[in-house]
């Protein structure tokens, strides 16, 4: 984005919010390819809000979903960022300045367990809150969704359409590992959704990775609803049990760090669904951890068949787990996990998890650093594509 852009960006921003002016403060702060996020001082300060800029081009269902998933979090007492204005040409929205406290990333690659425990129950307490906060909200969201997407088709749910994707991906590459999914597997893994059930629904980030939130004075605060839909929240919950199916920051958390996150997550959201506390939850999350597992496994099977060669930024080799490490970890899960729902699908995940020992040996994944002997130092990712 050159600087007329930004200026213009700022000018509209300041309209939207009903500001005299917007004057950028320091660097922009971590965006994408897509996004230019700004810190900007408002009528010459001290107060300040983040304007988030998608480029025309590249804007795509991102902002439309963004907009629309903060339009309705707003005054629901969400731990997610405070929605307070938005523009469409050029694409924007105008949140609240939450600071530039540490994330969860930070704990989990940093050097304290016991922070990065803590960390990881505040960030499910604050997926909690707003899973308890639009529950059965998708008409609201379809509402949000008209109003911002114009002739763009924009879906309240995507994640069957992944599920549909993952299939297919998987019939394609895994033969070259000396496995041939079978149909009924494969129908599995595509009906996987709809095993949940509509008991426990509510709008989702879809993207809630370590590093997309930030810490502030009431906790971990959500940020990134690019991909938000709603969806069954087993979804969500399940990036404690794969883990992190979506991130790049995906080492395996211990199980006594895990399971009390999801505790805290339970306790935030029992008021809202009654349901996770019961058997048939707990069924739901194992449908949806196997699914993620297969899922995640067909988006890094191309390259892990290959050199699965290391991140681009050498700033995160070592810190980033082989895609090959997490395959078999996820298909590991996935076996040991024997989800009744998922018969044929876990017998998939043993034979490619077989395979997968066979073409490149064991290649396990370690513990996030923070619970390692000797962590590393947390580093920020660069920015997503």
């Amino acid at each position: 984005m050159t600087g007329a852009d930004s200026r213009a960006v700022l000018e509209a921003a300041a309209e939207a919010i009903g500001a005299r002016s917007l004057r950028p403060v320091g660097a922009p702060l971590r965006g994408s390819q897509r996004t230019v996020v700004i810190r900007a001082a408002v009528d010459g300060g001290p107060g300040t809000v983040v304007v988030k800029a998608f480029a025309p081009n590249r804007a795509g269902e991102g902002w439309v979903r963004e907009a629309a998933a903060l339009a309705v979090l707003r005054g629901r007492g969400a731990r997610a960022a405070d929605l307070l204005g938005v523009g469409s040409e050029p694409p924007f929205v105008v949140t609240a300045d939450l600071g530039d406290g540490p994330n969860l990333a930070d704990a989990l690659l940093g050097a304290d367990p016991e922070a990065a425990a803590e960390a990881l129950g505040d960030w499910a307490e604050a997926l909690a809150t707003v899973h308890r906060s639009t529950v059965a909200s998708a008409p609201a969201y379809a509402d949000a969704l008209a109003v911002h997407a114009g002739d763009l088709p924009v879906d309240v749910e995507t994640t069957s359409n992944l599920l549909d994707t993952a299939a297919a991906t998987l019939q394609r590459l895994l033969p070259e590992l000396g496995v041939r999914p079978s149909p009924v597997a494969l129908h599995e893994l595509r009906e996987a959704g709809a095993m949940l059930g509509a008991d426990a629904t509510a709008l989702s980030p879809t993207d809630a990775c370590p590093d997309n939130n930030v810490r502030t004075s009431k906790g971990l605060v959500l940020l990134d609803f690019e991909g938000a839909e709603v969806r069954h929240v087993a979804w969500d919950v399940a990036y404690l049990r794969v883990p992190w199916p979506s991130c790049w920051c995906s080492w395996r958390l211990p199980a006594d760090v895990a399971d009390p996150a999801l505790a805290r997550w339970r306790a935030g959201a029992r008021a809202a669904f009654p349901v996770v506390d019961s058997a048939v939850f707990d069924a739901a999350l194992d449908v949806a951890s196997t699914a993620w597992a297969l899922l995640s496994v067909s988006w890094f099977l191309d390259r892990a068949l290959g050199a699965d060669p290391p991140p681009e930024d050498p700033r995160l080799h070592g810190l980033v787990p082989s895609r090959r490490a997490m395959i078999q970890h996820r298909l590991d899960g996935a076996v040991r996990r024997d989800t009744p729902k998922l018969p044929a699908l876990t017998r998939l995940a043993d034979e490619a998890l077989g395979a997968t020992r066979a073409a490149w040996g064991d290649t396990p994944l370690a513990l996030a650093p923070a619970f390692r002997s000797q962590p590393h130092s947390a580093v920020t990712p660069p920015a997503s594509s």
